[in-house]
């Protein structure tokens, strides 16, 4: 059985990127947990590559993404009224870390794992679901 979620790409255990069966990628950073459509995640990641190359200061935009970076300051990374700050070096594992999640979600979607139809659950009755379910002791 393949897993709903699959990871895309980690720098530790509070920043990595996951993606679900639904086509939502779910971006991770720090506390907060972002969902991007496969398209916005792929905007995201070229306005990422864009922004990396160039040298501060910079603005980079499609629709409601926005990436700008000043000279020897925090970079701002905006979705909609979301605005996440990352230092420089941050800013760079930011960026790897999106380049490695859409080469790793190109791979996922060529195998087609997603495609294959997965053997629905056997159905139970309302009692025998009654008797698989625990209660309290209160």
């Amino acid at each position: 059985m393949t897993p709903h979620f699959l990871p895309l790409a980690q720098v530790d255990d509070q920043h990595f990127v996951t993606a679900c069966r639904h086509g939502i990628i779910h971006l991770t950073w720090g506390r907060v947990t972002m969902r991007l459509s496969r398209d916005e995640f792929r905007r995201l990641a070229a306005l990422l590559e864009q922004a990396a190359d160039a040298l501060p200061p910079i603005s980079f935009r499609d629709g409601d993404l926005r990436i700008t970076a000043r000279l020897d300051e925090d970079s701002e990374f905006q979705m909609g009224s979301l605005v996440l700050l990352l230092s420089p070096a941050r800013f760079q594992e930011f960026a790897r870390a999106m380049q490695q999640a859409v080469e790793r979600l190109d791979e996922i979607l060529a195998s087609g794992v997603w495609d294959r139809q997965e053997p629905e659950p056997p159905k139970t009755s309302f009692l025998e679901q009654l008797r698989k379910t625990s209660f309290s002791r209160n």
